[in-house]
């Protein structure tokens, strides 16, 4: 199915699959999202962005100054920071932006984070991903495809279907895998997709539109400091996306909201001007702790399962089979409590013995 809302066209989703190594595949079905018959849209991500950033610059008390890079923050004699510095795009002309506190919500590749002198992500922490979309793709449905095959192993392929014949494809591997393997990712994909049985067909007579992208996602199996002496990071700059799904906009977001509630906190409590001291600001550590941190464990142990091939075929395999296995796996994509089933060694001997 194809929604348009005006230029806004993207496909809806209800259901995901997964395929297995052996080729054995798992459909389930999303929970519906609320006021809604299906589960949620697929859409291109500079169309969120643009329904984000719209939505900021109808805000009174906000001042949006575009075309202007920071490249690092500035600091106040106590090393505290107190502000950020940037330059025009197009001007030689430096202007520096004082605060009291400075968020980096900058990405992957945060100039707040490389100006702090945080240490870089591991590469064991680091998807390498890209993506491009095709055109011409048969057989698309209301279903988010992920293929978890030898080609690609330890990483995955997924199609998203974007309405129409058209279809989000790309592939995530870990960096430090990717480093080992000496192939680069468009042409894991490109072969991927021609070889495999269940993708070649549909793919024969596809085309890709504009050209590939490719970025690096920090894993939120990866510790990083969000917080300190007059700044907080929140999103991917906070090393806050889901090491099993890959997702990071809905941590992202979170992030932000927890942010602006200690941030706001810490306003109310410290008088002057000065940077907001680390310890003001401690109360958006533990907020992340408590309610984005043990989804990220789950999801870090469900990501390590994904590479050990035989537990793949096993699970997928069993759920595609038994009715009871495949309510177990349907449980886990609409619970975190339910995620914490893969903790249990009992859990695998039940998909033993099954």
């Amino acid at each position: 199915m194809v929604v348009n809302r005006g230029e806004r066209k993207h496909g809806i989703v209800r259901r995901l699959s997964m395929t297995a190594p052996n080729g054995k595949k798992v459909t389930v079905p999303f929970k519906n999202a609320e006021g809604m018959e299906f589960a949620g849209y697929v859409i291109e991500r500079k169309i969120t962005d643009a329904v984000f950033f719209n939505a900021v610059k109808t805000e009174p008390n906000i001042t949006v100054i575009e075309n202007f890079p920071v490249y690092s923050v500035t600091k106040d004699a106590t090393g505290a920071v107190d502000g950020v510095d940037g330059t025009a795009s197009g001007s030689d002309e430096k202007k520096c932006f004082k605060s009291r506190v400075v968020v980096g919500a900058d990405g992957a590749a945060s100039a707040v984070s490389r100006s702090l002198g945080l240490p870089n992500q591991p590469l064991g922490h680091v998807f390498s991903a890209v993506r491009c979309y095709y055109e011409g793709v048969i057989g698309l449905s209301e279903e988010i495809e992920l293929y978890f095959i030898d080609s690609v192993l330890p990483g995955y392929l997924w199609v998203f279907p974007m309405g129409g014949n058209r279809a989000n494809v790309g592939i995530g591997i870990l960096s430090s895998d990717l480093a080992a393997r000496k192939k680069h990712p468009n042409v894991i994909m490109a072969e991927a997709i021609k070889a495999h049985p269940a993708l070649a067909e549909r793919f024969k007579g596809a085309h890709i539109e504009g050209r590939i992208s490719g970025w690096a996602i920090p894993n939120g199996s990866y510790i990083k400091k969000c917080y300190g002496e007059g700044w907080v990071l929140v999103g991917d700059s906070a090393s806050l996306v889901d090491p099993f799904s890959g997702e990071g906009v809905g941590n992202a977001l979170m992030s932000g909201k927890l942010a602006a509630q200690a941030i706001g906190k810490a306003l109310s409590q410290q008088q002057g001007d000065g940077p907001l001291p680390a310890e003001s600001l401690a109360d958006y550590s533990k907020s992340i702790d408590e309610s984005i941190r043990p989804e990220i464990v789950d999801s870090y142990r469900l990501q390590r399962l994904t590479r050990i091939r035989f537990l793949l075929n096993l699970f997928i395999g069993k759920a595609a089979d038994k009715p009871e296995i495949r309510q177990v796996f349907v449980d886990m994509m609409r619970s975190d409590k339910a995620k914490k089933t893969v903790r249990s060694p009992l859990f695998y001997l039940k998909l033993l013995l099954s």
